[in-house]
């Protein structure tokens, strides 16, 4: 296997495994560092990148993406894939967009073995992918849901996991060591309340509000892509405009005064007539609505019986901050995910990262983590 080999900055062993993330919008890597049969370090990075405007590209974004400065290619033991970009209407079915997620990465990446994750929670081989490659479908939330679920601070304890990303939220139930999905494919986890069809920066707000309140009234919305959940998040100060990685509904700049203009819009007005005032107080109202739906999953979450011991609510994902808004609101004690996982930091990747460690964990059974480094490169 590639990967065992001498070098002056490691030993006999010394590997890396890189997982990767491959979703519509946002593309994520992961490096692990193996030396000795310990994981001693991670490295990460994220990518927008809008997968259904030009699929042939992705294997350029790969390419491009920076690897930390100590893995080269000869030390790269395998890649744990898992993906969510299937789903893009680029592709005429979900088994058309596994396939050729999978042919732009080996391609990117000749002689590296591949390991794609799916929805059994298992990895299967490249032939094994070419029969059935349905399974690869939308399973990076079942690595990240797994991946705690096994980490040994958690092996015994009951949780609750929320992961809210750009577009979508997934919350799930643990216990045992094992994940407590009621469903597998999308369908059937928006049927259970494990998948939620709301993010923090690309869903757009019309998704969010029917009406709201306008100077004292019930104003209807109007239904058109004029704005985003990422201007509310962006006027309301909770996201940096770097944080800002989506592409905007107008085309337009991702400054207070755009976003206050696109949010304007969601009432037919200008923002200049609206005003300051009014456009903040209408992003809170925005805010609310979202928060709701995601306490309204959790508590859905909460009311299973397996739940009555949780001890933990555990976190991840761009809208971390608004999940922990509503731990506080429902009294629960929040902890990030990447205090759970071990040599995980706040940096890295969730899904990349919990694919490439349960990977580790297949071809390095007894691995082991050694603290005291954590940055690779």
């Amino acid at each position: 296997m590639k990967g065992k080999t001498r070098g002056k900055q490691g030993g006999m062993d010394l590997a890396y495994l890189m997982g990767l993330d491959i979703g519509g919008a946002n593309t994520k890597v992961c490096y692990l560092r193996i030396d000795g049969g310990q994981l001693t370090g991670a490295g990460g990075n994220s990518v927008y990148y809008e997968l259904w405007r030009n699929p042939n590209g992705l294997g350029k974004v790969l390419r491009d993406f920076p690897p930390p400065a100590l893995v080269c290619e000869e030390r790269l033991a395998g890649i744990a894939l898992t993906m969510t970009g299937e789903l893009c209407d680029c592709f005429t079915s979900k088994a058309q967009g596994v396939l050729a997620i999978f042919a732009a990465v080996a391609d990117s990446f000749p002689g590296v073995p591949i390991y794609t994750w799916t929805v059994n929670g298992a990895f299967i081989s490249p032939q094994e992918l070419t029969s059935q490659p349905g399974q690869a479908a939308a399973a990076n939330w079942l690595a990240s849901a797994l991946a705690l679920a096994q980490s040994p601070s958690l092996t015994k304890a009951a949780a609750i996991f929320a992961d809210m990303g750009s577009t979508t939220t997934d919350i799930l139930s643990l216990a045992s060591g094992r994940v407590l999905a009621r469903g597998r494919t999308d369908t059937e986890r928006l049927l259970a309340g494990e998948l939620i069809y709301t993010g923090i920066l690309r869903t757009s707000v019309d998704a969010v509000v029917k009406e709201v309140y306008l100077d004292g009234q019930i104003c209807s919305v109007a239904h058109e892509y004029f704005t985003v959940m990422a201007d509310v998040y962006r006027l309301l100060g909770q996201i940096a405009e770097a944080d800002y990685t989506a592409a905007t509904p107008d085309g337009g700049g991702k400054d207070r005064e755009s976003c206050a203009r696109r949010l304007a819009r969601l009432v037919a007005a200008e923002a200049e007539v609206l005003g300051e005032d009014a456009i903040c107080r209408l992003a809170c109202c925005i805010r609310e609505k979202q928060l709701q739906q995601v306490m309204d999953g959790m508590l859905r979450h909460a009311s299973r019986k397996e739940m009555t011991r949780s001890r933990y609510f555990i976190t991840a994902g761009q809208g971390s901050f608004l999940l922990k808004t509503a731990a506080e609101r429902l009294g629960w004690q929040e902890t990030p995910w990447w205090k759970i996982m071990p040599g995980a930091g706040p940096d890295l990747p969730m899904a990349a990262y919990a694919v490439a460690w349960l990977l580790a964990q297949r071809l390095y059974p007894r691995l082991e983590e050694k603290e005291e480094e954590r940055d690779v490169g």
